[in-house]
């Protein structure tokens, strides 16, 4: 992990897109922030701009994605972004969106983390404190288990599924901003394709299209090409950093995950918080009040 001062962006950068589960079109706004503010969400689209803090103590659903709410508002299907702006290792930054959910874009985490790249990520001052774990944590959430212990900043994540493109496969990401724009950020969400009509009676998917997702029928991809044939774990690992950057700052541990899921990996975020240097510290976040998490 690089540390040399808080990090923002040194001009804003948008995207405009559809939401995968609300299926709002939107668009999404990086704007630079004061030191020590955090990562924020606004609802532009809302009297009062609402302020929903980037942090675990917001969460208020977990299925098939991470949604954020506060002030009487809430934002879907954040953890891909979330993902990117970890991935430059950005502390303070307003992100700004005119509607209920993150644009999907891709599926991946690439437009989010190019479009940060463009925005000039830029030291702007201050003192970075890494939430350092103190002792090794073990959490299990239904299928999903996570281990983590001190040490170097360091993601490993196993998924198995029984189809003939999945199977076991098993990823070990060294968390730096090369090593994300180069390994994970592009890594896309799947789908199987016997799912859609289920999901969408739950009311979820209504915005999506084969153009947000890997689809697989039961032995092959539908709609796409491969970007990895591993494809498939490097997107468990970016949404398990994008959930995690719900910590409320980087993270510096190293971390072994299985079958993950959302509300594992937020479970996990809340138990390895709690036994970090600086997890306990009050901490100041967007919308201007202390709180100790």
């Amino acid at each position: 992990m690089t540390v040399s001062g808080r990090r923002s962006i040194a001009e804003p950068a948008s995207l405009s897109g559809m939401g995968l589960h609300t299926g709002s079109k939107t668009t999404l706004t990086f704007r630079p922030a004061a030191v020590g503010q955090g990562i924020v969400f606004r609802r532009v689209d809302l009297p009062q701009r609402p302020e929903i803090p980037a942090h675990f103590t917001a969460v208020c659903a977990m299925e098939r994605r991470t949604v954020l709410g506060g002030g009487g508002a809430t934002i879907d299907t954040v953890e891909h972004v979330l993902a990117a702006v970890a991935g430059h290792e950005i502390d303070d930054l307003y992100i700004d969106v005119d509607g209920p959910e993150v644009p999907i874009m891709d599926g991946s985490a690439a437009p989010f983390f190019f479009a940060l790249h463009d925005a000039g990520p830029v030291v702007v001052g201050g003192r970075v404190e890494p939430l350092t774990l103190l002792r090794p944590v073990t959490t299990r959430e239904g299928d999903a288990e996570y281990r983590a212990r001190p040490g170097p900043s360091n993601v490993t994540v196993t998924v198995e599924w029984d189809h003939p493109l999945i199977g076991r496969q098993q990823g070990s990401y060294r968390m730096s901003p090369e090593v994300f724009g180069k390994e994970l950020a592009s890594a896309r969400t799947f789908g199987f394709l016997h799912e859609i009509d289920e999901l969408r009676d739950r009311g979820l998917i209504a915005g999506g299209h084969l153009g947000c997702a890997i689809v697989l029928s039961e032995s092959d991809v539908i709609n796409t090409e491969l970007r990895w044939d591993d494809e498939f774990v490097r997107h468990k690992a970016l949404d398990l950093i994008g959930d995690l950057a719900l910590m409320g700052g980087r993270f510096n541990a190293t971390i072994e995950a299985t079958q993950p899921s959302h509300r594992g990996n937020i479970a996990f975020a809340r138990a390895i918080h709690h036994h970090c240097s600086s997890g306990k510290r009050e901490r100041r976040y967007g919308n201007g009040h202390h709180q100790n998490p």
